[in-house]
């Protein structure tokens, strides 16, 4: 009986200290994690700035090859100033007035 107490001792000494490795190997894989993490944020801020210069590039090239000048559209109120401008109006008018015939039967007239 004396040598099975030895024995489980020594089995619980050896499974505290892989325990301590393990926790170890736990706490480096975690600062590893957060090291990548980190490295990734930073990687992905440079891309994202890259990327919004070359746009500006781009967009600057075409207004000098090409005279074309890009708009940023991003609310419906651009859109709608957007169809209004211009000669936008006067489409619109032109197309009233030569469906006002099909619009009034649509209103019961």
């Amino acid at each position: 009986m004396p040598h099975r107490i030895e024995d489980h001792e020594l089995r619980i000494t050896q499974l505290e200290q892989n325990y301590g490795k393990v926790i170890e190997k736990i706490d480096s894989m975690e600062r590893g994690q957060v090291e990548i993490q980190n490295v990734v944020l930073k990687e992905f801020s440079t891309t994202k700035d890259m990327l919004t210069a070359q746009n500006q590039t781009n967009a600057k090239l075409l207004e000098q090859m090409y005279g074309i000048k890009t708009l940023k559209i991003t609310t419906r109120k651009d859109i709608f100033i957007g169809l209004l401008g211009g000669s936008g109006i006067v489409g619109i008018l032109s197309l009233v007035i030569s469906q006002w015939d099909k619009i009034i039967k649509m209103f019961g007239g």
